[in-house]
C-alpha cells in the first residue's frame, strides 16, 4: 500500500523519472530507512549520503557503522562525512539545528555534483510538515508559512511528505526494516519535539485525524497562496523598483494599498524579515524620515517618499590618516591624490567629487572618518557653520547614503565633506602657492 502511494506521490509532483539518479539523505533512523527501502524496491538508481554530526559521541558514531553496513550488505554507493557542528554553530552564530541543517544540505549538494545524482531525496513525512506549520503558527507567520513543506524544492525532493508516522512505522514493521533510535527526538528542549510529544496528543485527543486535517488544511492554503501570490505581484509591480542593488517601495501608493501589511510580510520574508518586523516596517508609513527598521542581513530606511532596502554593510570601522607624501588611499573610501604648483587665476572644473585645497592651509597627517553628528563646517561660498546633518539634509541625500558619508578632516578641523563639499577656510584663495588635488575614486 505505502509502496503504491509513494508512486503515485512521486508521479503527481513530478519528483523523479526512470532516468534519475537519486542521492538518499539517510541518518540511520526509521523515515530515511524506510525511505531508501522504498526508492530501492520502485527500481530507482540510488546512493547514499550519511552526516555524522558528531552531538552524540559513541551513538553518533554507531548510527554511522549502521548505515555503512546496511548500504555495503546491499549493494548500495554510500558517501559519508564527519562534521564538528558544535564548533561551526558557535563560527556562526547559529543554532545546533540550522547549523547541522547547513551542513547537511551543503553536503548533499557537493556530492550531488560530484557523482552526478539528479535528485537529493530526504525523508521527511506528513507528520514532519504538520509540525512545521504549528511551529510557524505559535511564532507569527503569513500565509505561506501555514502551507508546510514543500514536496520539490529544486533537486530536493521529499517523496514521504504523504506519509503519517504511523504508516511508516506499520510499514518498517511488516518488512522487517532495521532503523536506530535518535535519543535526542525524545528531549524537549527542542521546539519541534515538544509540538510532537505535548501538542500533538493533546489536538488527537479532540480529532483523532487532527494531523491529516492540518496536512489537508496546508494544502489548500498552497492553492489560496498561488492565488495571493498573483495579487502580490501586481502590487509589487505598482510599488517596487530596484536600482544599483537596493529596493525602493513608494510610500503613498503602500498607504493607499488595503493589503499592505499582507503584502509586506510576505516580501519582505525574502530579506529575513519577520511577520513582527514586517509591521514595524508598516509603522515607519507614518514616522519621519530617518527611521529604519533592520534584520539579519538588511535594513529598510525610511526616506522622504519611500522606502529603502539594502543589504546591511559594515563600515571599516578604523579612522585612517595619510601623510603629505600619500598620493593613493584604499580604504575606507579610494582617494587619489595630487600636490600642484598653483597660478593665480588657474581655472576649476567644479566636480563635487574632486576637492582643490590650499596645500599651506593643511596640517598633517590628515584623518579620514564617518561623519558623526554634531560636525559642522563652513561650506565652500559662505561664511558661517552649518551642521553636515542639516548640509546632507539640504542636498537631499537619501537616508542610505548618509550614513555612508565621509569628512577628511585637518587637526580635528573639517576641510572636505568627501564627494559633496569642501569647507570655505580651506579653499584656494589669493595667497595660495600650492595645492593639494583630492580625487574621489570609483
Amino acid at each position: 500500500m505505502l509502496q503504491s502511494k509513494l508512486i503515485d506521490f512521486i508521479r503527481e509532483h513530478q519528483m523523479a523519472n526512470d532516468q534519475d539518479k537519486i542521492l538518499v539523505g539517510v541518518s540511520g533512523g526509521i523515515d530515511s530507512m524506510v525511505l531508501l527501502h522504498l526508492l530501492v524496491h520502485a527500481g530507482f538508481s540510488v546512493g547514499v549520503a550519511h552526516c555524522n554530526f558528531g552531538l552524540r559521541g559513541d551513538e553518533s558514531d554507531a548510527d554511522e557503522q549502521f548505515v555503512r553496513y546496511h548500504c555495503l550488505m546491499n549493494g548500495i554507493p554510500i558517501h559519508s562525512i564527519g562534521f564538528d557542528t558544535l564548533e561551526y554553530s558557535k563560527k556562526n552564530g547559529f543554532s545546533i539545528q540550522v547549523a547541522a541543517r547547513e551542513l547537511r544540505y551543503a553536503y548533499f549538494d557537493e556530492i550531488g555534483k560530484e557523482y552526478k545524482y539528479t535528485r537529493i531525496a530526504v525523508a521527511h513525512n506528513l507528520n514532519d510538515s504538520v509540525e512545521t506549520v504549528l511551529l510557524n503558527l505559535s511564532r507569527g507567520t503569513g500565509l505561506r508559512g501555514l502551507t508546510g513543506i514543500k514536496p520539490v524544492n529544486g533537486n530536493i525532493i521529499r517523496p514521504l511528505l504523504f506519509a503519517t508516522r504511523n504508516q511508516i512505522e506499520e510499514y518498517a514493521s511488516l518488512h522487517k526494516i532495521s532503523y536506530r533510535e535518535d535519543s535526542s527526538n525524545a528531549t524537549l528542549k527542542y521546539k519541534r519535539n515538544f509540538i510532537r510529544h505535548k501538542v500533538m496528543p493533546l489536538l488527537w485527543e479532540l480529532n483523532p485525524a487532527a494531523d491529516i486535517s492540518i496536512y489537508q488544511t496546508a494544502k489548500h492554503l498552497i492553492e489560496a497562496q498561488l492565488l495571493v501570490d498573483r495579487q502580490l505581484s501586481q502590487i509589487r509591480r505598482e510599488i517596487i523598483y530596484e536600482d544599483g542593488g537596493k529596493v525602493y517601495l513608494d510610500i503613498q501608493k503602500l498607504r493607499d494599498e488595503p493589503a499592505a501589511n499582507l503584502f509586506l510580510v510576505d516580501f519582505l520574508s525574502n530579506f529575513s524579515y519577520t511577520p513582527a518586523m514586517a509591521g514595524e516596517v508598516l509603522n515607519l508609513l507614518e514616522s519621519s524620515a530617518g527611521g529604519k527598521v533592520e534584520s539579519e542581513t538588511h535594513v529598510v530606511f525610511r526616506d522622504r517618499n519611500q522606502l529603502i532596502i539594502q543589504p546591511k554593510q559594515t563600515l571599516e570601522p578604523h579612522w585612517v590618516q595619510f601623510d603629505a607624501n600619500a598620493r593613493h588611499v584604499e580604504h575606507p573610501i579610494k582617494l587619489n591624490i595630487t600636490l600642484n604648483d598653483y597660478f593665480k587665476g588657474s581655472p576649476f572644473k567644479k566636480d563635487p567629487k574632486v576637492a582643490n585645497l590650499d596645500f599651506g592651509k593643511l596640517e598633517f597627517p590628515l584623518t579620514i572618518r564617518p561623519w558623526q553628528p554634531g560636525d559642522r563646517f563652513i561650506p565652500f561660498g559662505m561664511t558661517g557653520f552649518k551642521k553636515i546633518s542639516d548640509f546632507l539634509i539640504d542636498i537631499k541625500l537619501p537616508i542610505p547614503e548618509k550614513e555612508r558619508v565621509f569628512v577628511l578632516t585637518s587637526e580635528n578641523e573639517i576641510a572636505w565633506v568627501i564627494g559633496y563639499r569642501i569647507d570655505n577656510r580651506f579653499g584656494v584663495d589669493e595667497n595660495t602657492r600650492k595645492i593639494l588635488r583630492i580625487e574621489l575614486g570609483d
